[in-house]
């Protein structure tokens, strides 16, 4: 199996040291495709290695995204790793990764990461732990640092890039061509995007050690407050583009069942053939299936039809495991569709969901026992029709949290 590793480069100040890093590494079989562009000057490996490839990008290749796909089309090996060029791996990293993809239902290989400031010392910056986010503090190849742990590679943590922000991420080269590769238009969030197709296609495998160190400096894209806010809200139009393909391939790919919900009173989507049709009493509802056996559940137009509102979402939590998701849809009180509905048992908005996801509101609802979190909350007009006619309505993603791992963001409950 040989691994391709694959650089693009405008600065050449820290190839040096990448390339120390792969030279190191006990696998040999590598190749480094360095793809020089922009400021870039010529450069060369310190010593004569065959396994170093050193191009110049053409002129007309503007942004990350056609930098990475015309690296990857340079590339040789089974398997794709990519290494910034100020970045660098530690020590036994390209084994690992070997090691995660000699199982076939692979496709991408993710690890843990470690930070270093731009003069390489140490960084002990942290995410915030309240999301999630774990360190461990410890020596990595010589050097004391804080191993931040990647989380689960569920539907939601990719959807947000949760599960692991930095690198290593490694992927088949199959996969990767038979998803269409780094979208060339894109400035930033290639990633992103790329690695959202591919968990559509299959496993993603969490490398448990640090295979990686980031640098730190004041031209990391976050680190720009105007970039990194653009960042942060195309990640979640990313997210809102592939949140339910992602989820029902999770749910394909461990058995689980997938399920619209609808009430006797249809007024909802045209039939889907990713999904089972189960009708529920307004009333009385109940679900005749199996607890933790549903992966993915979709309710649109349906809550504001069910008056028992609590035992639809304890029945709704039962049935779904950890890590599952719930994608509703509902008109909202910020509109008239809320309202204009004589059939309609229940109202919603975006403040009534932290009703089912905060424990201080529990007292609120009694027989309330379900435990979620927040995926995505957001108020939106469904179409112009719906903008004309003044019909908002709110859209929660909720998560079942049962025994599993965390998944990122804030857990209110």
């Amino acid at each position: 199996m040989r691994l391709s590793v694959f650089t693009p480069s405008h600065d050449t100040r820290h190839l040096d040291l990448a390339y120390g890093s792969l030279a190191s590494q006990s696998f040999e079989d590598w190749e480094w495709i360095v793809l020089l562009n922009g400021k870039a000057q010529n450069w060369q490996a310190p010593v004569e290695d065959a396994r170093v490839k050193v191009s110049r990008a053409p002129s007309r290749l503007k942004g990350v995204g056609a930098l990475k796909r015309a690296a990857c089309e340079l590339a040789s090996g089974e398997i794709l790793v990519e290494l910034d060029h100020d970045d660098y791996l530690t020590r036994g990293s390209l084994a690992a990764i070997a090691q995660a993809f000699s199982s076939p239902d692979v496709v991408v290989a993710y690890s843990d990461w470690a930070q270093i400031n731009s003069d390489g010392s140490p960084n002990f910056d942290l995410f915030d732990l309240s999301y999630g986010w774990t360190y461990t503090r410890g020596a990595i190849d010589g050097t004391e640092l804080n191993r931040c742990h990647a989380m689960e590679a569920s539907p939601h943590n990719v959807g947000y890039v949760w599960y692991a922000p930095n690198h290593v991420r490694a992927f088949r080269r199959t996969t990767y061509e038979k998803v269409g590769g780094y979208d060339a238009d894109r400035p930033f969030l290639d990633d992103h995007d790329l690695l959202c197709r591919l968990y559509i296609e299959g496993d993603f495998h969490h490398i448990k050690r640090c295979c990686y160190l980031q640098r730190i400096h004041a031209h990391n894209t976050q680190a720009e407050k105007k970039t990194n806010a653009a960042i942060q809200e195309e990640t979640v139009v990313i997210y809102r583009h592939y949140i339910e393909d992602m989820a029902l391939a999770w749910a394909a790919r461990r058995g689980l069942a997938t399920i619209r919900l609808r009430t006797p009173v249809w007024m909802g989507d045209d039939p889907d053939e990713r999904y089972d049709d189960v009708t529920v009493d307004p009333d009385e509802p109940s679900l005749e299936l199996d607890e933790s056996s549903v992966g993915v559940v979709k309710t649109y137009d349906v809550l504001c039809r069910v008056g028992a509102h609590t035992r639809l979402f304890n029945e709704v939590y039962r049935v779904m495991p950890h890590a599952g998701v719930w994608l509703t849809k509902t008109p909202s009180t910020d509109g008239r569709g809320a309202f204009q509905d004589p059939g309609y048992r229940a109202f919603y908005n975006e403040n009534s969901f932290m009703y089912f996801t905060q424990d201080a509101l529990r007292p609120v609802m009694p027989d309330y026992t379900a435990r979620f979190q927040i995926s995505h909350l957001r108020t939106f007009y469904p179409s112009p029709g719906h903008e004309e006619l003044g019909i908002a309505y709110v859209e929660a993603n909720l998560l079942p949290v049962k025994d599993g791992p965390r998944q990122g963001g804030p857990l209110l409950c």
